[in-house]
């Protein structure tokens, strides 16, 4: 949608009188040029001829113009209710995605905060140390054999001590008021069989918190949850 726009008016200058009085001129004879140059009545008539006729060519271009100008006008005038509705439309969708905005970054600075991250990564360690006795306590009592265990037990270990290193170094950061290299959490992805989803706090309080006073998750020697 766009406004029209006005046509100025035509003001006279002088020169369709000058154009007038030499297309006369062009349509006399030598003979006619001659007499005239001698008439100087003739050439005042002429002269007063010519500017009459352009004059009333000008006030009818005016008037030609102003009528369009009204008409133009009249369009746009017709068009403001649209244009003003359109303008509300327009603010109205600008708030909106103004206050989506907003949402979305306070919704992204609580799901990845640092102390978010870490309390994720504590309650998947805590579900794996959990899958990981739960795990070995049904070897020791026979439920799987050895080869199911071992297949199963040793990369469950094995993710559940990289998860424990990543908190206590993001906690370790934390603690020192140290910035934090990435706001999103990235995990690597299970190899071993359905491990479940991450327990949240309302299902189990304590998956937050690790119990970390087991030292069985050494590299060099691990116990792989057995209790000695």
């Amino acid at each position: 949608m766009a406004f029209n726009s006005l046509i100025p008016a035509s003001n006279f200058n002088g020169l369709e009188s000058s154009d007038d009085i030499a297309a006369n001129l062009d349509r006399l004879s030598k003979g006619d040029l001659e007499k005239l140059l001698k008439d100087i009545d003739e050439i005042k008539r002429l002269a007063k001829n010519s500017a009459e006729a352009c004059v009333k060519k000008s006030i009818a271009l005016n008037e030609a113009s102003m009528q369009e100008n009204r008409r133009l006008a009249e369009a746009n005038l017709a068009l403001e209710p649209q244009f003003l509705a359109k303008r509300q439309e327009l603010a109205e969708t600008y708030d909106r995605l103004a206050e989506a905005k907003s949402e979305y970054q306070h919704a992204s600075g609580t799901n990845y905060s640092p102390t978010t991250i870490l309390a994720v990564l504590q309650a998947a360690h805590a579900q794996l140390e959990e899958k990981s006795e739960k795990l070995a306590e049904d070897f020791i009592s026979k439920t799987v054999d050895v080869n199911e265990f071992l297949r199963e037990f040793l990369p469950l270990r094995k993710l559940c001590n990289e998860r424990r290193l990543k908190a206590e170094k993001l906690a370790e950061k934390l603690s020192r008021g140290q910035p934090v290299a990435s706001s999103r959490p990235i995990l690597p992805p299970p190899t071993y069989r359905d491990v479940g989803r991450i327990s949240t706090p309302a299902d189990n309080p304590r998956s937050l918190y690790p119990d970390f006073t087991r030292d069985h998750s050494s590299l060099r020697n691990p116990d792989y949850g057995f209790k000695s």
